[in-house]
Order: structure tokens, then C-alpha cells, then sequence
């Protein structure tokens, strides 16, 4: 009895260390684009921010990085802000980041992307990897694929590929390279300084204001009341907003049946699509929008600059410039710059 229970035990640790090794290996076959590596320095630049340093914290997906940028605010306002947000990042997972997020700072204000929830049809996202390859273990990395998969419908062995994503990108083995086991991109307060952020523009086009309300899909609703929910227990000031973009009216009715929903709930909401709203940017469609659904190098800086001042007013966010728990700041804002800076001076032809 004594041999049976001490191989049981070789064995139960043998199965546990090939597990570890497992989940630590399998980072190394995720996703591997310039998504991936923007999402790595988002998480890893968020994680590395010094704790309880934050005023403002931005979570969301595209709609937070690619027009709020925290060295703009540091140097426009001496706002404190940081983000944590992820290419199409999956409504089933917004709650959980929130989670994750509160782990390490108490802000002032939450702001959280209510664009995450404007889907026209529910289905599980290909990007949770990019929040897989990147979170930290601990139960609530668990807990949001567990959520994941249910406001996505994925079920049975399927969700296997959550748990151990090797299972999807193992062939990827062939081409793994040495920018795999180090992170390129070196965070600037979070700042975005992707290519094409830094250098597209769009032929002019008309933005759409719209009193019409257009349901979001089933699950996405469901996660967004979730949410809520939970929002409504915290002690915590909350706005939920919806970047300026420049979608078609469907969509943009879409936000419209967010806001109602967010409302319900008393939470504090804000679209920035409304008319006046809008209007308060100073937007030139065809210098300052990448694309219909985000704002460029250009444009970034304007929304910055007005939501920022906003935020100040609003929950009384404090100048930290000087002050000297932020003696770094200065620097990575004008590291950030000297990349930017010929993108936000250069004429658009």
C-alpha cells in the first residue's frame, strides 16, 4: 500500500509539473502579428505602471487606444491615466479585465469603451488570445475564459483551445523566432505608435447623428448587463462612453440602445456621436480619422485634449505634473513624442 501511494504521488506531481510547463510553453505559440505585439505592450506596460499611481483608467478595445493616449494627457493636463486595452477586445472578457485592472490601482475614475458591446451578432472573438498570451494566472484569468465561453456559446471540447490555446497555434513551432521570446515594443505610458495610427487618413466622410435605437446581439447584451451589475456593487466613479467615430446609422444606432441600457442601471454615459459632442473635437474627417471606426495620430490628439479637460472638471482629476511619484513621466512622454511628433506636424496632401 505504502509503494502504491508514493507512485500515485510521483505521479500526481509528475502531471502537475507537465501542466506548468504546459502553460508556460504554450504562450510562445500564440498569436504573432503586430496585434499581439501591441497587446503585449499594453498588458506588460500596464502591469509594470507603479500601484495605486492612477487617476484615470481607460479600458476597452481599439476605440480606447487608438484615440486616448496617456502621454497627450500627461502633457496637455498632467493627467495620471493609463489603459488597458486589446484589438476587438471580447465583450464575454471586459468584465474580467475590469477585475484584473483594480488589482494593482485605485483610480478616481473607471472609463470603460461601451463600443465593446456593439456587435450586430454575438460569436465567440479570435483575439482573447491576445488577453490569453499576456494576463497573468490567477483565478480570475480562469474565471474570464469560463465567461468567455459562455456569453460566446463555445462549449464542450471547444473550449479546450481556451484553456491550452497550443492546441489552435501549435504548428506554429516552425516559425517561431527570437522576437518571440522578448517583447518588441516598449510601452510609453501605453501610448499607441502603430504604423498605420501614426500615418493613414480617409477620403472625407459625412458623420451620421442619429435618434434611433438598433439592438445589439442577445450575448453581447447579456455580458454588457453583467457588467453592470457588478458596476452598480463597486465604490468607484464609473463613465462608460462611445469614442467619435464615423460609422453607418445602424451602427450608430446601436450605441444609441447601449446608452439607454447603461442608463437603466444608473451608471454614468456619454456618446461622444451625439451632435454637439462631436462637434466640440474640431475633427477634419479627411486629416484626423484613420478609418470610419478610428481617429489617427491627429485625431487622437484633439480627443485627448477635449475628453481630457472633461475628465479633469468632471471628477476633479489633479495636476501631477512635478509632483514626485511621476519624476518618469516627463521622460516617456518625450520619448513618446520624439516618434509621433512628425506624424501629428506633417500636412495631409
Amino acid at each position: 500500500m505504502g509503494v502504491r501511494i508514493k507512485n500515485l504521488g510521483k505521479t500526481v506531481l509528475f502531471v502537475a509539473i507537465g501542466c506548468v510547463i504546459l502553460y508556460l510553453v504554450s504562450r510562445l505559440f500564440g498569436v504573432s502579428n503586430e496585434y499581439s505585439e501591441h497587446a503585449e505592450m499594453i498588458v506588460n506596460g500596464y502591469y509594470e505602471q507603479e500601484e495605486n499611481s492612477i487617476d484615470a483608467l481607460f479600458i476597452g478595445n481599439s476605440h480606447v487606444y487608438r484615440y486616448w493616449q496617456p502621454a497627450f494627457a500627461w502633457e496637455q493636463h498632467g493627467l495620471a491615466s493609463m489603459e488597458w486595452s486589446t484589438s476587438d477586445l471580447p465583450y464575454g472578457a471586459m468584465k474580467n479585465v475590469v477585475i484584473e485592472a483594480l488589482k494593482t490601482q485605485s483610480p478616481k475614475v473607471l472609463v470603460l469603451d461601451a463600443s465593446v458591446f456593439a456587435n450586430g451578432k454575438d460569436g465567440p472573438s479570435n483575439k482573447i488570445y491576445l488577453l490569453l498570451d499576456n494576463m497573468k494566472y490567477s483565478a480570475n484569468y480562469f474565471d474570464m475564459i469560463r465567461n468567455f465561453c459562455e456569453f460566446s456559446d463555445v462549449e464542450g471540447m471547444e473550449k479546450l483551445q481556451y484553456y491550452f490555446p497550443m492546441i489552435q497555434f501549435h504548428s506554429r513551432w516552425t516559425e517561431l523566432t527570437e522576437l518571440d521570446f522578448r517583447q518588441t515594443m516598449p510601452s510609453y505610458l501605453n501610448s499607441c505608435y502603430q504604423e498605420n495610427f501614426l500615418a493613414k487618413t480617409i477620403q472625407p466622410v459625412e458623420h451620421i447623428v442619429t435618434d434611433k435605437r438598433v439592438a445589439i446581439a442577445p450575448r453581447s447584451e447579456d455580458a454588457l448587463r453583467d457588467l453592470l451589475g457588478w458596476c452598480q456593487k463597486q465604490d468607484v466613479e464609473i463613465l462608460f462612453y462611445i469614442a467619435p467615430m464615423l460609422r453607418k446609422e445602424k451602427q450608430t444606432a446601436r450605441f444609441n440602445y447601449i446608452g439607454d441600457i447603461i442608463k437603466e442601471y444608473g451608471q454614468e454615459f456619454v456618446n461622444f456621436n451625439d451632435g454637439d459632442l462631436y462637434g466640440m473635437f474640431g475633427f477634419v474627417e479627411s486629416e484626423d480619422f484613420q478609418d470610419r471606426n478610428h481617429t489617427n495620430i491627429k485625431g487622437s490628439y484633439k480627443f485627448t485634449n477635449v475628453f481630457g479637460e472633461y475628465l479633469k472638471e468632471r471628477y476633479g482629476l489633479s495636476d501631477r505634473s512635478g509632483e514626485a511619484p511621476y519624476a518618469d513621466w516627463d521622460a516617456q512622454a518625450s520619448a513618446y513624442y520624439a516618434i509621433v511628433g512628425p506624424y501629428l506636424n506633417a500636412k495631409t496632401e
